[in-house]
């Protein structure tokens, strides 16, 4: 009894490592890159969950460059610009806020350098998958996918949100406001992938691994505010606003992607393409 069940796991591995070997490769990387610098560049402390986080999200934009190395017209029809977009602006407006002052960078030593590096890397990565996208499309004739002014609606929208609602920590109106429109903004920046892919139903690989390293960037910080957002709240004020909204955005990315995850752990133990259901038309 224990050799067969023995030999159903050593089958059901190297069926894994088949159907996953690429992306198995690239976390055995991401985690000998990670514990590295963790050794190398980090005190341990609880704030390095911040950069943590950072490295995640990453990883998932990595991902989502190997998706378009293997199936450049796919990925052309699949990949949101939208998202895209709206991950850039995000990562630009952490940037301006984060390498030029303190307020919200962790106290360990990540926070002085290696966590502005790896959002960079991001954006860098961001903005090639832009143009890789954009190109695709074009070669491909698939433009007009997305309705890409609703993207200047939600820049808009998240803001006017910052500009109200946004925490004091650096001491400086500009800064401040541009950190918490990054929060906001990147709240809803999976909104448009995640719609792409409802429409085309199939998921592919790398998207799945993209989304999902995205889901436990959002757990870890998550995790951070959780323990810290009582700082946010302003002197001379009874309420914690702005803790109250970045708890609230942290949430709804979580719950947003929720209804995904469970797709893409039943894909992994199935060993499967994510194939996400599509809402069912009214009288059918």
């Amino acid at each position: 009894m224990a050799g067969q069940i023995a030999a159903t796991i050593q089958q059901y591995v190297r069926l894994f490592a088949k159907h996953n070997g690429p992306e198995i490769l690239m976390y055995f990387a991401f985690a000998i890159i990670a514990t590295a610098v963790a050794q190398a560049a980090s005190d341990m402390v609880f704030s390095g969950l911040i950069t943590l986080s950072a490295a995640f999200l990453l990883l998932g934009f990595t991902m989502l460059l190997v998706e378009v190395s293997k199936n450049y017209e796919k990925s052309a029809k699949s990949i949101s610009l939208s998202s895209l977009y709206l991950f850039a602006a995000t990562l630009s407006c952490r940037l301006y806020s984060t390498t030029q002052y303190n307020g919200y960078l962790p106290v360990d030593r990540t926070g002085q350098g290696v966590y502005q590096c790896v959002e960079a890397a991001s954006l860098a990565c961001v903005l090639v998958l832009i143009a890789l996208v954009r190109h695709g499309q074009k070669r491909y004739g698939v433009e007009g996918l997305e309705e890409e002014s609703a993207v200047a609606f939600l820049l808009m929208v998240c803001f006017l949100s910052a500009l109200f609602v946004h925490p004091h920590l650096n001491n400086k109106t500009v800064p401040d406001v541009l950190w918490a429109m990054a929060l906001y903004v990147e709240t809803v920046a999976m909104l448009p992938q995640l719609y792409l892919l409802s429409k085309q139903g199939e998921v592919g690989n790398n998207q799945s691994h993209f989304i999902a390293s995205t889901f436990v960037s959002r757990l870890i910080i998550f995790r951070f505010w959780f323990t810290c957002y009582t700082e946010l709240k302003p002197k001379r004020s009874y309420l914690n606003l702005p803790g109250w909204g970045v708890m609230g955005s942290q949430l709804f990315q979580l719950v947003m992607v929720a209804d995904f995850m469970w797709l893409y752990v039943k894909s992994l133990r199935d060993m499967s393409k994510i194939v996400i259901p599509k809402p069912r038309e009214v009288g059918v």
